[in-house]
């Protein structure tokens, strides 16, 4: 037995040296939640008396005086004093002072005397090691190859070394950890309406074994203390609060989420349980859409703005109590380098880290914001200033109303012998759908034509031509474009040059599909909806972007403008982007969102309409309608409101739909939550009955018969037509939560629409509002 243990030593040692010379950063790493968690549940548990590096500082403020007077005027001799006191920039509104030791910052209003802190006043008999990872401008995580550790640089054991530069506006702060043999810079810039902060990529070195893996920047900026009346928002879906509460349950992490999704080309990203054959999904959740996140208390707030990196970025929000600490927070952290796992032989799950960080500058705005302006809805409006100012976004106008129609044309479906297509929609039975609506009164339609090309849905893609003869052929679809426009209605062609069938034409997966971490290509998998294990007989690939911008997407442009359609919808491209860890065709995230926006711009320019669902920030200004749009949050369990944050910065900016009527799971809530958020209704319809998708891959279209519906969707294009005559290209001007179930939707010109979600009536300000019912009052009245 000895022998044997000997031997099975000798070969573990052997395998691990040989997989360090393949693959440099592999270890037995936790993933980053369970390693901080960790940490956290170990501070906790050993309160610590560990000293800081630097004193504090005896200089104070006139807003922070030797009897320490807060920012509500209120003396409490037991909080800590205020250390960023040398001022290092100011304009005509704000002034930015420093703290020369921990290179924190803080903020001050000189007109109003409000303050936003970098670093905000706690206890003084918090343990100062908890004191410390309060006043560090910056967390960092990094790896040696075996897991993930967080530290900070005001902690002993990374021999810190900070030093401050004045630069124009601001003070450049230099960090380097000498027990890590690791540097880098933050920059603070001074603006009109906050701060600015910058990463120079260009500033980072690691001369040793230990690699960054992230930087979260300002991770204590605004924080809120339980009993401060206030709350933190995150860009979850359409948007949530995390609200401050003096009793609440002890949670044991907080939300910490990619901006823009997960990366598939990780499968760490997308599952939690992995093995070479099986894959379990990730409870399902809403995504992060826009780069955003921000916090408000004591009438004033700040929205935070990720201007540079945010395709490999994650917003955080921490409860009070994570690591013993009773504030709030939330900031915004950079991903250097990210982790998955591999399989060698029978070895198991190997952890493996990127080699290669991700590089390039990363930066952060911060907009403060005051009294009536400090809470979600002032933080949209911003946002929404910040789109039409500094990104150029144009308010696409519409005078009627439309409806937008989705229609299936076709599908294959596998049969014992070879497989038969399977005719939902064809284009002449298109022809009829049109005419029926404009028959009953719905005359401004959008059609959107989706399984139109050979072989239908899950057939020729990427490539789309030819066009499915037993729908019509070519001829038949340039007819049904001109007579759609000859009845003044919008057609648009479903395209998919995302996530192909593994069995579509037109692509080769070797040359054409991303590869992961392992540079093996990368399968994608849908997933039962009872287990959430993946389906094996249903792959997918995730294409080269470059590659299938240039060989397909500019390709066939000139195909549609042929065509006469009236624009394109693109599957996928509104709501996901990925990395190619492929050596010879090596791409971010960044690459990726980059050539989905040069495809709409390419798009836009040449048809004049785009469409996309979801709507990740990268799309706006490129698109003539968002589909699908976030209607909701994750319902995580340390949240506490859903916010239509999303519909207020695009209301009157985008035109946004629900999802499908006909595919809602609660009808007549989720209605009610379209008439709040101000979103457009659409349907997802075929023209043949739905007991004819048995047996095919498409499993989502329960009821879809276009016969069935049209009485349905008459009724409701009618409701939402008369709404929209009120708020049709209004912004939203306010948004409100009357009680638990009545919520209350304000708009530039005055109207307002207010919706009861309980089963009694309601009244609110005199008005009668009915049991899940709505109410409009046109200019107030």
């Amino acid at each position: 037995m000895k022998k044997q243990h000997k031997i099975i030593c000798i070969v573990s040692v052997v395998l691990t040296l040989a997989l360090s010379i393949v693959y440099p950063y592999v270890g037995l790493a936790e993933t980053t939640d369970q390693t901080e968690k960790q940490q956290d549940d170990q501070t906790a548990d050993a309160q610590t008396t560990e000293t800081a590096d630097a004193p504090e500082a005896t200089e104070t403020t006139a807003a922070n005086s030797a009897t320490n007077t807060n920012s509500d005027g209120q003396t409490n001799n037991a909080l800590s004093p205020v250390t960023a006191t040398r001022k290092v920039a100011e304009n005509s509104l704000l002034a930015l002072y420093i703290d020369p030791k921990t290179g924190n910052i803080r903020i001050v209003n000189k007109q109003t005397k409000k303050e936003w802190l970098g670093s905000p006043q706690v206890d003084r008999k918090m343990p100062p090691n908890n004191k410390q990872f309060i006043d560090s401008p910056v967390h960092i995580k990094y790896t040696g190859g075996a897991d993930v550790t967080q530290t900070y640089p005001l902690k002993k054991d990374t021999k810190p070394e900070i030093s401050i530069e004045n630069i124009e506006q601001g003070a450049k702060v230099k960090f380097k950890l000498a027990a890590l043999n690791m540097a880098f810079e933050m920059k603070y810039r001074l603006l009109d309406d906050g701060l600015e902060v910058t990463i120079p990529d260009e500033s980072i070195k690691e001369a040793g074994a230990v690699k960054l893996v992230s930087l979260e920047v300002l991770p204590f900026f605004h924080a809120g203390k339980e009993t401060d009346k206030g709350a933190v928002f995150l860009p979850d879906g359409s948007g949530v609060l995390m609200n401050f509460k003096e009793k609440h349950p002890k949670y044991f992490s907080g939300y910490s989420q990619s901006v823009y999704g997960p990366d598939h080309a990780f499968k760490a990203d997308e599952f939690s349980d992995i093995t070479p054959i099986w894959r379990l999904a990730k409870p399902p959740k809403e995504l992060v859409a826009l780069p955003v996140f921000g916090s408000y208390h004591i009438d004033s707030a700040f929205l935070g703005i990720i201007t540079k990196g945010e395709e490999d970025a994650i917003i955080n929000g921490t409860p009070a109590g994570i690591r013993n600490i009773p504030l709030y927070r939330t900031s915004a952290e950079f991903v250097y380098r990210k982790l998955d796992v591999i399989f060698i032989g029978n070895s198991g799950q190997i952890p493996l880290f990127q080699g290669k960080k991700t590089e390039g500058d990363r930066k952060v705005r911060y907009v403060l914001l005051e009294d009536q302006e400090s809470n979600y809805v002032g933080m949209a409006k911003a946002y929404r200033e910040y789109l039409i100012k500094e990104k150029g976004v144009k308010p696409i106008v519409q005078e009627i109303m439309p409806m937008n129609v989705n229609l299936l044309g076709g599908i294959l479906r596998k049969e014992v012998i070879g497989s038969d297509f399977i005719k939902m929609t064809t284009f002449e039975q298109v022809r009829s759908i049109i005419d029926d609506f404009i028959g009953k009164g719905v005359s401004n339609l959008e059609l959107t034509l989706n399984g139109w090309s050979k072989d239908g849905l899950y057939g020729n893609q990427p490539d789309h031509f030819p066009i499915e003869k037993k729908l019509g052929g070519s001829s038949g679809l340039k007819n049904l474009a001109s007579y759609a426009k000859e009845k003044g209605v919008s057609l648009y062609l479903r395209t998919n040059y995302v996530r192909p069938f593994t069995s579509s034409d037109g692509f080769t997966a070797k040359k054409d599909a991303i590869r992961g971490i392992d540079r093996e290509v990368m399968e994608s998998y849908d997933t039962f909806v009872a287990s959430g294990y993946n389906k094996r007989r249903e792959k997918f690939y995730f294409m080269k972007p470059e590659r299938v911008f240039n060989k397909h997407i500019m390709d066939e442009l000139k195909d549609y403008a042929d065509l006469g359609i009236s624009g394109v919808s693109f599957d996928y491209i509104g709501e996901t982007i990925y990395s190619d860890m492929d050596p010879k065709s090596l791409a971010g995230r960044k690459e990726t969102a980059a050539v989905w926006e040069n495809t709409l711009k390419a798009y836009k320019g040449k048809l004049g309409g785009t469409a996309v669902d979801y709507g990740f920030a990268y799309t706006l200004g490129n698109v003539e309608r968002i589909d699908n749009a976030p209607m909701d949050s994750s319902h995580f369990v340390y949240t506490d409101e859903t916010v239509p944050f999303y519909q207020i910065v695009l209301h009157g900016l985008v035109p946004y739909t629900a999802k499908p009527s006909n595919l809602r799971d609660d009808s007549r809530k989720e209605f009610l939550r379209a008439v709040e958020y101000g979103a457009l209704p659409s349907y997802e319809l075929t023209y043949e009955s739905t007991g004819k998708l048995l047996r095919t891959i498409e499993d989502r279209l329960f009821s879809s018969s276009y016969s069935s519906w049209l009485p349905s969707i008459v009724e409701e294009y009618r409701q939402f037509n008369d709404i929209y005559k009120q708020i049709g290209n209004q912004t939203i001007a306010n948004h409100e939560r009357i009680s638990q179930m009545v919520y209350r939707t304000s708009y530039a010109n005055g109207t307002q629409i207010i919706v009861n979600y309980g089963e009694e009536d309601a009244t609110v300000d005199g008005q009668r509002v009915k049991g899940l019912g709505y109410a409009v009052s046109e200019g107030g009245k």
